[in-house]
């Protein structure tokens, strides 16, 4: 996370997770499935298709090397995932800062918002936010723990850019 400084960490109010299906308990079962699909599902195959050629050792293991490819990094993948949401929870804090709009950027369909302060701070926002914010509107960032966009929030300080019209008005 760029800019950790400009942020301040909060305590999140995330329930904890009833029964995941990759929590520490149910993991070898998760194994298990897999290694029972990589092993059975070549045998499918080659059932399937062992009227048109004889049953060998060696394309068994061929196919079962090619699911094995295709399986492993798939339930890894699912590992991660729910290994990134675990800790998020079990942490219970994220990230919250304020900031200052700078400039507005819109790139085709990519909307960016630049953000003071810190130098080359710019943020991706959908259309709503990017048409409904002015530059010199303050934005709230909320990050998770591991520095990803949760939120991105318009901060109405209306009465903050009513001020210095009060004084240019009284000063004349």
């Amino acid at each position: 996370m760029k800019y950790q400084e400009f942020y301040v960490k909060y305590k999140t109010s995330n329930p904890q997770a009833t029964i995941s299906l990759f929590s520490k308990r149910n993991w070898w079962r998760i194994v298990l499935i897999t290694i029972a699909a990589v092993l059975i599902e070549p045998l499918v195959i080659m059932h399937k298709h062992q009227r048109s050629f004889p049953f060998s050792l060696n394309d068994y293991l061929e196919l079962a090397a090619y699911f094995l490819l295709i399986v492993v990094p798939f339930v890894a993948f699912l590992f991660w995932v729910n290994w990134r949401e675990t800790t998020k929870r079990k942490r219970g804090y994220g990230w919250v800062g304020k900031f200052e709009v700078i400039k507005k950027r819109s790139l085709f369909v990519f909307h960016y918002l630049l953000l003071a302060p810190g130098s080359k701070n710019r943020i991706k926002v959908n259309q709503h936010l990017f048409n409904r914010t002015r530059v010199g509107d303050f934005v709230e960032i909320r990050r998770d723990l591991f520095g990803g966009v949760e939120a991105v929030n318009k901060i109405n300080n209306f009465s903050s850019r009513l001020t210095p019209r009060l004084a240019k008005s009284q000063s004349h």
